[in-house]
C-alpha cells in the first residue's frame, strides 16, 4: 500500500514538473507520465500527437461546450464528456489534460488551453480570456464556434475554386513527364539514327528529355530546396510580411483578396462585439485573428490610436491598407449604436461578394489554362512533326 502511494507521488510530482516544462508538455496527459516507457509506446505517443487536427472538429467542440455549460454541467465535467465523445485521439487527450489542469492545478480555462498551442489559438485564448473576465464565457464561446465555421466555409470556398485549375495543372505535370521519359528519348533515337539537321525546337524538346532522364534528381534536389528556402522564408517574420504584402499588392486577385479582408474584420468584429468583448481588447484580438500581418498591424495602431482618444472610424479610414468602407459602417455603427447589427450586414454582403468573385475566378482561370495547354501542345507537334516532314521531303527527292 505505501509503495502504490509512493508511486503516485511520484507520479503526480513527475507530471506537475512536466507541465512547467513546455518541452515536454506534449508527452503529458493527465497523470500518465510515460518518458520511460518503452520507446514503441513514446513513438506511438509522437505519432498521436502530431495527427493533423481541422478547424470543423473545433467548431464543434465550442458549439457543444457551450451547450453542455448552459445546460448546467460542470465546466471541468463538460470537458471530460467530450473527450470521450470524440474520435480524434490527440485532441480527446488534450481535452482530458485541459480537464486536469482545471481540477488539479486551479488554472482557468483560458490559462489550461494556453498550454496546447498547436490546438488552441492565442486569439481564442485571449477571447476566452476576455470571456472569463467580462463573465460572459457562454456567449464567448458561441462566438469562437460562430466564427470558425465562418473561416470554415470561407477557406472552403477558397479551394473549391482553386480545385479546378490546380488538378488540370497537376494533370498536364505529369503528361508532359510522361512523354519527357518516356516518347521523346525514343524519337532521339529515331532522329540519331536517320541523321540530318534537326529544327531549333526539335534540339531543345530533346535536350530537356536528355537532361531529365540523366538528371531528374538534381532537379528533384533543386525544387526541394526551393520550396524548403520558400517555406523557410515566409514563415520568418520579414518573410511573412513580404508575402502578405504581395498578396495585398497582386493586381490580378487585389480585389478579391481586399474583399476577403473586409469580409474577415467585418464578421470578427461583429461577433467579438457581440459577445460583449470590450473595444480595446476586441481590437487586440481582431488584429492577432487576421491571418494577413499587414492588415493586422494595422489594426494593432488602430487600437493604440482608440486608446488614446480617436474615434474608431476615423482610424479605419487613416490606415492605407483596410477598405475604406469598413470605416464608413462603423461611423454608422457609432451613430446609431448598434455597431455588430451593421459589422454583420457588411461582413454577409461582401462574403456573397467574395463567394461571386471565387466563381468568376474559375471561369477566368480556364481559359488561360486551355491557352497553356494549347501552346504546350503546339510546340510538341511542332518539334515532333517538323523533322518527321522534313524526312519525307528528303526520301520524296532521293526518289
Amino acid at each position: 500500500m505505501a509503495t502504490a502511494i509512493k508511486k503516485s507521488t511520484e507520479t503526480k510530482y513527475n507530471t506537475l514538473d512536466l507541465l512547467k516544462n513546455p518541452k515536454q508538455r506534449e508527452v503529458i496527459y493527465g497523470l500518465t507520465d510515460r518518458r520511460k516507457d518503452h520507446w514503441l509506446i513514446q513513438t506511438n505517443d509522437y505519432l498521436l500527437d502530431h495527427q493533423p487536427f481541422n478547424l470543423k472538429d473545433k467548431a464543434r467542440f465550442f458549439h457543444s461546450l457551450k451547450l453542455l455549460v448552459n445546460s448546467g454541467v460542470q465546466f471541468t465535467r463538460a470537458l471530460e464528456m467530450l473527450a470521450a465523445r470524440t474520435q480524434h485521439v490527440r485532441f480527446s487527450r488534450v481535452l482530458k489534460t485541459v480537464a486536469y489542469d482545471m481540477q488539479q492545478n486551479g488554472l482557468s480555462f483560458s490559462g489550461a488551453i494556453q498550454k496546447h498551442p498547436a490546438i488552441f489559438s492565442e486569439s481564442e485564448v485571449k477571447m476566452v480570456y476576455s470571456g472569463e473576465l467580462t463573465g460572459k464565457i457562454n456567449a464567448t464561446l458561441e462566438a469562437i464556434a460562430t466564427q470558425l465555421q465562418k473561416n470554415i466555409e470561407l477557406e472552403m470556398r477558397v479551394k473549391s475554386a482553386l480545385m479546378y485549375p490546380a488538378t488540370v495543372v497537376a494533370a498536364i505535370i505529369l503528361a508532359g513527364a510522361a512523354v519527357m521519359f518516356f516518347i521523346v528519348p525514343k524519337l532521339t533515337s529515331l532522329f540519331a539514327e536517320l541523321g540530318g539537321e534537326l529544327p531549333l525546337s526539335t534540339r531543345i524538346l530533346m535536350g530537356a528529355s536528355d537532361f531529365l532522364v540523366n538528371f531528374w534528381w538534381l532537379l528533384l534536389f533543386v525544387i526541394a530546396g526551393v520550396i524548403s528556402w520558400f517555406i523557410q522564408w515566409k514563415n520568418s517574420e520579414e518573410g511573412k510580411r513580404s508575402w502578405h504584402r504581395f498578396i495585398l499588392d497582386f493586381p490580378p486577385t487585389k480585389e478579391l483578396v481586399s474583399n476577403i479582408q473586409v469580409t474577415k474584420i467585418s464578421q470578427n468584429f461583429a461577433t467579438l462585439m457581440a459577445a460583449g468583448i470590450p473595444l480595446s481588447k476586441a481590437l487586440r484580438v481582431m488584429g492577432e485573428i487576421i491571418p494577413n500581418k499587414i492588415i493586422g498591424d494595422d489594426i494593432f495602431d488602430i487600437e493604440m490610436k482608440v486608446r488614446n482618444g480617436a474615434s474608431l472610424h476615423q482610424s479605419f479610414l487613416e490606415s492605407n491598407n483596410i477598405d475604406s468602407v469598413v470605416g464608413e459602417i462603423l461611423e454608422v455603427g457609432e451613430k446609431t449604436g448598434h455597431m455588430a447589427e451593421v459589422l454583420q450586414k457588411l461582413g454577409d454582403q461582401y462574403d456573397l461578394e467574395v463567394e461571386a468573385q471565387l466563381k468568376n475566378l474559375s471561369t477566368v482561370i480556364e481559359p488561360i489554362i486551355i491557352l497553356f495547354v494549347g501552346v504546350a501542345v503546339a510546340f510538341l507537334i511542332f518539334a515532333v512533326l517538323m523533322p518527321i516532314f522534313g524526312l519525307q521531303d528528303l526520301f520524296a527527292s532521293t526518289a
